[in-house]
């Protein structure tokens, strides 16, 4: 009886220990498969990452080759005027942002955009060739120029638009002065200064003038060549109304007294413009194109219809 005890307790005890063993086999199992879980998406992450890594450094390295082999060209100006110096076409360069650009329709519209704020281009375009960049664009000309404040010059083109200054010396451009106020705006805007814009307008006018007496080859050289400045300190009879309101400086000294502004000598009972316009250009024409006469004349009255032109010394 002891005997067969011992054995049933055996039994029970081996079955005991091997209903253990499948336990730790399903633990371990589970581990494992965790394990294998993690290591997997570990794996796939590190994919994923690497071929996102490869995407940008391939992105990259094929904008870099087409940018390498995308041509680039020099900047072109098309239709300048003639008087259009170095000076200028640096300032130009300078406003583009640089003389070569990569020939593509994203450069084109960048130069034309940062061109349009240059104050001496309107109706700026921007095109590319197989070879240049080329900028078309309306160039204002400068009719005169002003001193104002803190030493600062500018150019005033006929629309009195403020320019920027820098040296010109292809075209006459007689310095206003005389003003009633040199408060200037910032190159680009409009200037609406009354005295200002009537000495532009006669200036403007004497421009157009001797470009048409230039091609009749009625006159050798142009007769604001010899105009130094214009002077509208008396402007609209501030001053005196027995005095000139305008008066034309030549280079040596001779004063050509012109009077009211243009469409205003009827109100100042003066000659007609057209009248002063004639008078003027027979003066210069008939001592040899040229107005230096001081050393012959006291003035050149253009105002009065009884005066004797030019007034002897």
């Amino acid at each position: 009886m002891s005997k067969k005890k011992k054995d049933s307790q055996s039994l029970i005890a081996k079955f005991f220990a091997k209903k253990k063993k499948p336990r730790k086999s399903r633990v371990k199992s589970s581990w494992m498969t965790a394990l294998k879980v993690v290591l997997v998406i570990a794996f796939l992450t590190c994919l994923v990452a690497a071929g996102a890594v490869g995407m940008i450094y391939l992105d990259r390295h094929t904008k870099a080759r087409a940018a390498k082999e995308r041509p680039d060209g020099s900047l072109k100006l098309i239709a300048r005027p003639p008087w259009l110096n170095q000076e200028l076409r640096d300032a130009i360069v300078k406003s583009a942002g640089g003389e070569r650009f990569p020939l593509d329709e994203r450069s084109a519209e960048l130069v034309a955009e940062r061109l349009s704020g240059f104050s001496w281009l309107e109706n700026v375009r921007a095109q590319t060739t197989p070879e240049y960049l080329e900028v078309k664009a309306d160039y204002r000309r400068p009719v005169g120029w002003v001193q104002g404040k803190r030493e600062r010059k500018v150019y005033l083109d006929a629309k009195m638009r403020v320019l920027e200054y820098l040296p010109l010396t292809a075209i006459a451009i007689p310095e206003i002065k005389g003003l009633a106020s040199i408060q200037i705006p910032e190159d680009g805007l409009v200037w609406n200064a009354e005295d200002a814009k009537a000495a532009i307008e006669l200036l403007d006018l004497l421009n157009k003038m001797d470009l048409y007496f230039l091609n009749k080859e009625k006159i050798e050289k142009p007769l604001l060549s010899e105009v130094e400045s214009i002077d509208v300190s008396n402007f609209a009879a501030r001053k005196s109304r027995s005095e000139p309101a305008i008066i034309l400086n030549i280079k040596d000294g001779t004063m050509i007294y012109w009077g009211a502004a243009w469409g205003q000598a009827a109100v100042y009972l003066e000659a007609d413009d057209k009248v002063k316009l004639t008078r003027l250009y027979e003066t210069f024409i008939s001592y040899d194109n040229s107005l230096q006469v001081q050393d012959k004349v006291k003035y050149i009255e253009l105002r009065w219809l009884e005066d004797a032109i030019p007034r002897l010394k």
